[in-house]
């Protein structure tokens, strides 16, 4: 799968380029301004995401795993839009020294994101069929993370058990308070990224997507610190800097106008 994601983005590296080559002046009379097609604006997106995550955090060496999601837009101008995502994937790695371990996480997020484009931001030209963009925003992941040893695949730590309260909301100190028995720890995101999209069809786009997670927790990998304790919900976090991951995806975007 890596060389495929590998093969998409150079593809459309490709196409980006030869796109801005061959911009040329507006039509429109004016030197240097922009000349839009107003029956091409199609504020409304419905796209679909595959791609890989990587984790950073103590089980650390890389063991990408799978993300697939879907996004719902909405965009207000050339430059500026709202999306709704919503993700299901898997973070994966491991660390020999001291932990002798390695993890599993499966997680789930939703998240509103902003995004700003770039290039038709600052282009001086007719607009082309490529653009980069980059957005930023806010959301909540639910995962349940496992660790194993790394010579007998024995389970040594874990995120959720029948003991497992359900923490305060986006804060990273504080006592469980709601009931035990919590399935899936619940936790704040902050997601940034940039997309470069290049439109095939009047309606159709395809992309690549990376995307950088800082999130507020330090257990997505089952360990919190450098210690061998179960880090679930019911115990108290360790003081170290919290886990981070990201994603790299190809993406497919459908682009419409609903009718009045």
């Amino acid at each position: 799968m890596h060389q495929y994601l590998l093969a998409a983005l150079l593809t459309i590296i490709t196409w980006t380029a030869n796109a801005q080559t061959r911009r040329i002046a507006s039509t429109n009379g004016v030197s240097h301004k922009k000349s839009y097609d107003r029956n091409d604006y199609q504020p409304f997106t419905l796209s679909v995401k595959a791609g890989l995550t990587q984790f950073f955090g103590e089980l650390g060496d890389q063991d990408m795993r799978g993300v697939s999601g879907v996004s719902m837009g909405r965009a207000f101008n050339k430059n500026i839009s709202l999306h709704l995502d919503y993700y299901s994937g898997k973070l994966g790695g491991q660390k020999p020294a001291f932990f002798n371990s390695w993890f599993v996480n499966a997680y789930n997020s939703v998240e509103a994101i902003i995004k700003w484009n770039v290039t038709e931001q600052f282009n001086h030209f007719e607009p082309g069929n490529a653009s980069f963009s980059i957005y930023g925003g806010l959301g909540i992941i639910y995962f349940n993370a496992n660790a194993y040893d790394m010579d007998d695949n024995q389970l040594l730590r874990f995120t959720n058990s029948k003991l497992s309260a359900r923490n305060p909301h986006f804060l990273r100190w504080g006592q469980p308070k709601s009931l035990a028995n919590i399935r899936k720890t619940r936790e704040g995101l902050l997601p940034l990224g940039t997309s470069l999209d290049y439109k095939m069809l009047k309606h159709w786009k395809v992309g690549i997507d990376y995307r950088f997670y800082f999130v507020r927790t330090d257990k997505l990998d089952a360990t919190s610190g450098m210690r061998l304790i179960n880090p679930e919900e019911s115990e108290s976090y360790s003081d170290t800097p919290n886990d981070k991951f990201s994603f790299i995806a190809v993406t497919l975007a459908y682009r419409f106008h609903l009718s009045h």
